[in-house]
């Protein structure tokens, strides 16, 4: 149930694991089959896309380190300062949307965060989030700095690219769900686009391996994480 505002949006990324008695097809149809289309009818929803995590077609090549086993993403967008579990208290819709989530959910980890997009996103493929760690020796402030100052505009540069949104972390929820584990830590988020057609990926530009070798001089450990997007409720960008 969307509505438009005038509040500026955050955007909330979880990262999900299934609970271990649930086999990947029964949590789907949890998750995607109820809670997904649940979803047009939470208010204040301004998007909300379900991320369903698929083979990596680009794992070869990535620089990425090991990936913590996920079974999905969620991300939504909400106006600031919205609070759901208020809305679960006089909302009997919201009560149970988000009630039932622990009987499939068995680790989560939410990121309340601000979204910054350089390359506005070509849907319709894969998209692949990466979660990025700062190298040994730099503060979070001086590297989320650079990497919203001059690695995200670098983006914006590259010919073809079929979308990269970086997603500042403003805030950390503690759940009473367990976290999931192993994740070590997430300094900012991105996220990238990529075609299901091969032919029809970013070419090999100057402007791609500069684009890339600032990555690769500022990220230390870095997660990658291919997912098939379901949007329930249409996001902003």
């Amino acid at each position: 149930m969307a509505h438009a505002s005038s509040r500026p949006l955050t955007k909330s990324i979880s990262l999900i694991v299934r609970k271990a008695e649930l086999s990947r097809e029964q949590f789907n149809a949890r998750w995607l089959g109820e809670h997904g289309p649940g979803a047009r009818r939470i208010p204040d929803l301004h998007g909300f896309v379900l991320g369903e995590i698929t083979q990596d077609p680009g794992r070869a090549q990535s620089a990425a380190g090991h990936s913590v086993a996920l079974d999905g993403v969620a991300e939504s967008w909400q106006p600031e300062g919205v609070d759901r579990a208020a809305q679960a208290r006089e909302n009997a819709l919201v009560r149970d949307w988000l009630g039932a989530a622990p009987s499939y959910i068995g680790a989560i980890n939410i990121f309340v965060t601000r979204e910054h997009v350089f390359a506005p996103p070509k849907r319709g493929g894969l998209k692949v989030m990466t979660l990025i760690a700062r190298k040994p020796g730099t503060s979070h402030e001086d590297f989320v700095r650079h990497v919203l100052g001059v690695h995200g505009p670098m983006a914006s540069a590259v010919p073809g690219l079929g979308g990269y949104v970086l997603s500042e972390i403003v805030r950390r929820p503690q759940m009473a769900l367990p976290p999931v584990p192993g994740l070590g830590d997430v300094d900012i988020i991105g996220t990238s686009w990529l075609p299901l057609d091969p032919s029809e990926r970013t070419p090999d530009t100057p402007e791609r391996r500069a684009w890339l070798a600032d990555g690769a001089a500022h990220f230390g450990a870095f997660q990658r994480h291919v997912m098939v997007e379901h949007a329930f409720v249409t996001p902003p960008n």
